[in-house]
């Protein structure tokens, strides 16, 4: 099922942040509905992702830069899949798209819209799931929306800029 996704310039409040080098959030307003559970083992049980509060047909943009790997249905639930392009993959659900395998994406840009099934949390008033794997197993996506630290001197020294 293809879906044509809207062009949206300046009016997704995504400008601002994409000014400042800000993590881009994929959906707006960003609430956690559930937090990254590390299971004790790879077979064991855990929540290997978040959940964030969304409505059926909210758009959804990429957290990062990459290129989609998979676009399709997983388990009757409609999945998009970026590859960043260093081995790690993050994994949106469920989100319906227009967009091929292949195609590059922007940090920010438009990847699909939340469908009214095949999440976990159900309904009108669901959520999107988002998963990262890299090498090592899934690792907590919330990393993709934390800003680097950045350490400052707690006096200011002659020659250096504040």
């Amino acid at each position: 099922m293809a879906i044509s996704l809207p062009v949206l310039a300046l009016t997704w409040p995504l400008a601002a942040a994409l000014a400042l080098s800000a993590p881009v959030p994929p959906v707006i307003p960003l609430r956690l509905v559930a937090p990254f559970e590390s299971p004790r083992t790879d077979w064991g049980a855990g929540h290997r992702g978040i959940d964030l509060a969304a409505d059926t047909d909210q758009p959804v943009a990429s957290l990062t830069q990459g290129v989609i790997g998979f676009a399709g249905m997983i388990a009757g639930k409609p999945v998009v899949t970026v590859h960043m392009g260093d081995g790690r993959r993050v994994t949106y659900e469920p989100v319906l798209t227009g967009l091929a395998p292949g195609r590059p994406v922007r940090a920010g840009e438009l990847i699909g819209v939340v469908a009214s099934r095949g999440g976990h949390c159900g309904g009108e008033a669901g959520c999107l799931h988002i998963g990262l794997l890299d090498g090592s197993g899934y690792v907590d996506p919330l990393a993709l929306l934390r800003r680097p630290a950045v350490l400052r001197p707690l006096q200011p020294r002659p020659g250096l800029p504040r």
